[in-house]
């Protein structure tokens, strides 16, 4: 703006024109704001709101150790209404067997909890230990088809749940044409989706 003498009429017509067509790039670009929301975002369907308890509900569980972290999320979803609904309730690193027990027996209880299948082992040991908790399903595919459930539905997300909210306003593609995304931002999502492709394909 105080450069404007040195630029082509051409580059200000342009400027003019973002600044139209798109007011969030021109701040974040032109004026140099921050942007909230990563640009191509996977997630554009979601918002802020309560859990509905009223509903059948379970968990979604992705696990990590050292610099990841495992993640666990209450899940509820309205088929008829098309509402996922979404509370954040584990997510950190370093986290044993044991303390993983600690954590998820008393919020899960008996519901039933879909886990990422990388890890067989910790899997068996936790059920061992008397959760309802299973492997999911991977296979070609099984991520895009995940995503593609998710967009059809509204995500509500509980006012507490920062880590995934800052997952949907980062989670973006690698690849869009092939369902690829970037392997970023995508621990609690994982969780969630695991959940989601169970009872949405059963």
């Amino acid at each position: 703006l105080d450069n404007l003498e040195n630029l082509d009429q051409s580059f200000i017509d342009s400027v003019e024109r973002l600044k139209i067509e798109g007011p969030v790039k021109y701040k974040h670009i032109m004026l140099g704001g921050w942007m909230d929301t990563a640009e191509g975002v996977i997630f554009t369907n979601w918002g802020l709101g309560e859990f509905n308890n009223d509903l059948e509900y379970g968990y979604g569980c992705d696990w990590g150790f050292s610099n990841d972290p495992s993640t666990l999320t209450k899940v509820a979803i309205d088929k008829k209404n098309k509402i996922i609904y979404l509370d954040e309730k584990l997510y950190k690193a370093g986290l044993t067997t044991t303390e993983l027990y600690n954590i998820m027996k008393p919020e899960c209880d008996n519901k039933e909890i879909i886990a990422d299948n990388s890890e067989p082992r910790l899997i068996d040991e936790l059920y061992s230990m008397g959760l309802n908790i299973d492997a999911c399903v991977k296979g070609a595919g099984s991520v895009a088809e995940g995503i593609t459930l998710m967009q059809d539905y509204k995500l509500i997300i509980t006012p507490g749940s920062i880590n995934i909210v800052k997952e949907l306003n980062n989670y973006v593609w690698s690849n869009r044409k092939a369902g690829v995304p970037v392997d970023m931002y995508n621990h609690s999502i994982d969780g969630i989706r695991y959940y989601v492709s169970h009872i949405l394909k059963a």
